[in-house]
């Protein structure tokens, strides 16, 4: 495998402030980082939830721009909303149950070319890197067109 499909990353944790430092390995992402205040973690800080889900999206949203173009379809700025939900793990702690992404496309586009519209999503399901790495056993990933 070639390296320049390779990324990298690193974390290092504070225990006494129960809080890190994620940096990407092109160091163009560098964010501190916490546990999820539902889970007893900082409000001040994002999570490994909400990066992950970030990582779902921002890939997602970048692979459904390059379907809209080749098939033609006009969403001139095309944007994605996600939600990440976790469950009881039951070999302990939690995971990820589901995630839901919708995608906002002018009401009256999706109106006249419903059919191409999800086409564009469906490829995007399909190719998107980092969404294939999340579904699997006991995860979902659910991907709808919403009217803007």
């Amino acid at each position: 495998m070639s390296d320049e499909h390779r990324y990298t990353a690193t974390a290092a944790w504070d225990p006494a402030e129960r809080s890190g430092a994620l940096e990407s390995g092109s160091r163009h992402l560098a964010v501190p980082f916490g546990g999820a205040p539902s889970l007893g973690g900082r409000a001040d800080r994002t999570n490994p939830e909400e990066l992950l889900l970030g990582a779902v999206v921002t890939c997602f949203v970048q692979t459904w721009a390059i379907f809209l173009a080749k098939l033609r379809v006009p969403v001139e700025a095309p944007r994605i909303d996600g939600a990440l939900e976790l469950e009881a793990d039951p070999a302990g702690g939690y995971r990820v149950r589901r995630i839901d992404l919708v995608a906002h496309v002018p009401a009256a586009l999706l109106a006249e070319r419903e059919a191409d519209v999800a086409k564009t999503l469906s490829l995007a399901e399909k190719y998107c890197i980092v969404s294939k790495a999340v579904k699997g056993e006991g995860r979902e990933v659910h991907v709808t067109a919403h009217p803007a």
